[in-house]
């Protein structure tokens, strides 16, 4: 009995170490190609703030991007850009919650308990994820070593109209 729990347990481990087939580093990109990240925020109120994710195109082979997985966020359907035809663009929009959260409980009575979310992936600040269509299938591309640069202060945008 003890030999088919072991064997049972090696077979769960083994299937949910597959799901990543590949795992980069910086370093195994040029450094124009390297990938990076930005926190950015907005500077007109209610206007958020987020991060971007830059990575290289050539990480998905020809193939259509499905999802990008980072910092506990995932971006489902990402917009890309390309920048250099080297790199690719996604951003996150942080989500913020409206209420004010308290640690006294007593302060909390009203507040909704915020959404447990289950993410498929177990990541470190400075990794991603990249999923895309392989031959009817998916295949997943594990990113470390993600470099963070400077965050982006966007200002709030100057006064419209006629200022004399």
């Amino acid at each position: 009995m003890k030999y088919l729990t072991l064997c049972i347990a090696i077979i769960f481990s083994s299937c949910s170490s597959q799901k990543i087939s590949k795992t980069l580093s910086s370093a195994d990109f040029k450094t124009a190609e390297q990938p990076y990240f930005e926190s950015w925020t907005g500077g007109a109120p209610g206007s958020g703030s987020g991060v971007t994710l830059y990575f290289p195109g050539s990480i998905l082979e020809g193939h259509s991007l499905q999802a990008v997985y980072f910092q506990g966020m995932e971006n489902a359907g990402p917009s890309l850009t390309s920048t250099d035809k080297q790199m690719l663009v996604t951003r996150f929009q942080l989500v913020t919650t409206p209420d004010e959260r308290n640690l006294d409980p007593k302060n909390e009575y009203g507040n909704q308990a915020p959404p447990l979310e289950d993410f498929p992936f177990k990541l470190l600040e400075n990794q991603a994820v990249i999923a895309f269509d392989l031959d009817g299938g998916t295949k997943y591309v594990k990113l470390v070593h993600i470099t963070q640069r400077e965050t982006i202060a966007y200002p709030s945008a100057p006064p419209q109209g006629n200022n004399k």
